[in-house]
C-alpha cells in the first residue's frame, strides 16, 4: 500500500479525501481512506472503517471506541507498510496519525479550514509539512507550512452574466441545516414582490422539511427546485446569480473557484468558530458577505437580499473581488509535494 489517507466522515473532510484519492489512484499508485461510518460507500475509492462514534453521543462509549480504533489502527498500519499517512483533521483521524507515529511513518496533514483544527494541532510536530487551504492559517508557524489549496472537484469559471431572472443557490450543508429550512426559506418568502418576482430559488433542504418548504413557495408564488442533495453541484454553481451558504471550507472553495457571489451565514458551533473566520477571510476580499446567525439574523439576511438583488453591479463588484481571495484548487500544487513516480512515494524537501 502506497498511502493511507486518515479523514473524517463530514463533507468538509471525506470530500476533498476522496478528490485527493482519486488522484492519486490515477497516478498509478494504491491508497485507501482510513475514516468512520459516515462516509459515502459510493465513492469509488478503498476504505477501511473505524468503529467511532461522535463525541457528544455517549463520552465513554466515544473513549471505548477511540481506544479501540487505535488499537486496530495500529494492526491495520502495520499489516499494509504504507510509505505515507496524509491525515485531514477531525477526530476520525486521529487512530491512524497515532499509529503512523509510533510506526515512524512520515506524515502530512492537510487543513481545510483557516483555523488550524485540534487533531492537527497534536500531530504538528511529527508532521514533516502541513499544506493548507487558504494563505493564511492561524496556529501554523514554523517552514512547514505549504500553501496549495484544497482539494475540490470543480472547475474555475470566468464567466458571469446578470439575466432577468437571477438565480439564488442555498446550500444548507450537514451543520444546523434547519436553520436554512426555517430561517432562510421564511426571508426569501418575505422580500417585496418586485425582487421576488425576478428570482428563481434552487435549494437543498432537509428531508423532514422539504415537503413544507415545498408549499410554502408555492403559496407565495416563490418560483422554486428544491432537493436534499445536488449531484450537479458544478453546474449549479455555474448558474447561480447569488449562493447562500454555511462556511465550510470545501463548500468555500467550490463557490469561490466558481467565482460566485455568495453570503455565508457561517455555523455558530463549528469548532474554534472556523466557519467564521473562514468567511471573514472571503469578506475582507470583498468576495462575499457574512450575515451571522443570531437574533438578528432575520432582519439583516433580508436587507442584504433587498439590497444586492436589487443592484446588479454589487454582486458584479463581488465576482471581481474572488482572485483577490487567491483560492485554488490545490490538487496539481500538492501532488508536487510528493513523488509518486515509479510505484514509489516520496515527501520532496521544501
Amino acid at each position: 500500500m502506497g498511502i493511507i489517507l486518515a479523514t473524517g466522515g463530514t463533507g468538509g473532510h471525506i470530500f476533498p479525501a476522496i478528490t485527493l484519492a482519486k488522484a492519486i489512484k490515477a497516478r498509478g499508485c494504491n491508497c485507501i481512506l482510513f475514516t468512520d461510518k459516515r462516509t459515502d460507500k459510493s465513492a469509488d475509492v478503498d476504505s477501511y472503517t473505524l468503529p467511532l462514534c461522535k463525541p457528544s453521543s455517549n463520552k465513554f462509549k466515544f473513549f471505548l471506541l477511540l481506544i479501540y480504533s487505535c488499537v486496530l489502527a495500529l494492526y491495520q498500519t502495520r499489516k499494509l507498510k504504507p510509505k505515507l499517512v496524509i491525515g485531514f483533521g477531525s477526530y476520525a483521524s486521529f487512530p491512524t496519525l497515532l499509529a503512523a507515529k509510533v510506526l515512524s511513518i512520515p506524515i502530512i496533514l492537510h487543513e481545510q479550514n483557516t483555523v488550524l483544527g485540534r487533531v492537527n494541532r497534536f500531530f504538528f510536530n511529527s508532521a514533516k509539512l502541513i499544506a493548507t487551504s487558504f494563505p493564511e492559517t492561524k496556529y501554523v508557524q514554523g517552514n512547514k507550512n505549504v500553501f496549495t489549496g484544497n482539494f475540490v472537484d470543480i472547475k474555475a469559471h470566468n464567466y458571469f452574466s446578470i439575466e432577468k431572472k437571477l438565480n439564488i443557490l442555498v446550500i444548507a450543508g450537514s451543520q444546523g441545516a434547519s436553520f436554512f429550512d426555517d430561517v432562510v426559506s421564511d426571508v426569501i418568502c418575505n422580500l417585496p414582490i418586485r425582487i421576488k418576482e425576478k428570482i428563481r430559488v434552487i435549494q437543498q433542504c432537509t428531508k423532514k422539511n422539504i415537503n413544507k418548504i415545498r408549499s410554502l413557495y408555492k403559496n407565495e408564488e416563490v418560483n422554486s427546485e428544491l432537493s436534499e442533495f445536488f449531484n450537479d453541484m458544478e453546474k449549479r454553481l455555474a448558474n447561480a446569480h447569488l449562493v447562500i451558504s454555511r462556511a465550510g471550507a470545501t463548500s468555500i472553495a467550490e463557490i469561490t473557484l466558481a467565482e460566485r457571489p455568495t453570503i455565508y451565514i457561517p455555523y455558530p458551533y463549528s469548532k474554534d468558530n472556523h466557519q467564521f473566520y473562514n468567511a471573514k477571510y472571503i469578506e475582507d476580499s470583498g468576495a462575499a458577505v457574512i450575515v451571522e446567525q443570531n437574533s438578528e439574523a432575520k432582519k439583516n439576511l433580508t436587507e442584504l437580499l433587498v439590497d444586492l438583488l436589487g443592484d446588479s453591479y454589487k454582486l458584479r463588484d463581488m465576482v471581481n473581488n474572488v482572485k483577490k481571495t487567491r483560492i485554488k484548487n490545490g490538487i496539481t500544487e500538492f501532488l508536487k509535494i510528493i513523488d509518486l513516480s515509479h510505484n514509489q512515494c516520496i515527501v520532496r524537501n521544501f
